[in-house]
């Protein structure tokens, strides 16, 4: 299938729905839209990021729409209202991801000013891993939320404990 004209400009990120149903998407066009899979039909649109979409990511459950930004933002998108069910600052830079662990309300994110957070969908900061080398580009949790990886401009990736922030290993061809 091609859906036409849903993005103004490059298409950035993409996640599934837990159930595969919808497919939501993000650009530089700074909207976020959630597309029913099978109908082609948009089901929302997320408009309040005041820069490029960098990252989406829905929750297990499929009521929440986490929504990472190029304007030091992570806003959380209640699906069922259509709305923002939180913006949540404190980034100094670009948002590069996010990520919902498990099937918590908790999220991690990474971002360029060097440091990697797990945040709460509404806004509350659970760890924060800081002082980093560089710009970090990408971070992901297993499910459990026991080990955090990230990885970013030095071209290495950085594992931590997820329950308490203490580095494991790190790998690179440095």
């Amino acid at each position: 299938k091609t859906w036409k004209e849903r993005h103004a400009d490059t298409v950035l990120c993409l996640d599934f729905s837990p159930d595969g149903r919808l497919l939501a998407s993000g650009g530089a066009d700074k909207i976020a839209r959630v597309t029913d899979i099978a109908t082609g039909k948009q089901i929302n649109l997320f408009e309040g990021h005041t820069h490029h979409v960098t990252g989406v990511a829905f929750r297990a459950d499929g009521r929440v729409l986490a929504t990472a930004g190029a304007d030091s933002v992570v806003s959380a998108w209640d699906m069922i209202l259509g709305e923002r069910k939180k913006k949540i600052e404190g980034w100094t830079k670009e948002v590069t991801s996010v990520q919902f662990i498990g099937a918590t309300n908790q999220l991690v994110t990474s971002a360029g000013d060097n440091i990697v957070r797990i945040v709460t969908d509404d806004g509350t900061e659970v760890r924060s891993i800081a002082k980093l080398p560089d710009y970090m580009q990408s971070a992901a949790s297993t499910p459990s939320g026991t080990t955090v990886i990230a990885g970013g401009e030095d071209s290495l990736l950085r594992v931590w404990d997820g329950t308490n922030g203490k580095e494991l290993a790190v790998f690179g061809s440095r």
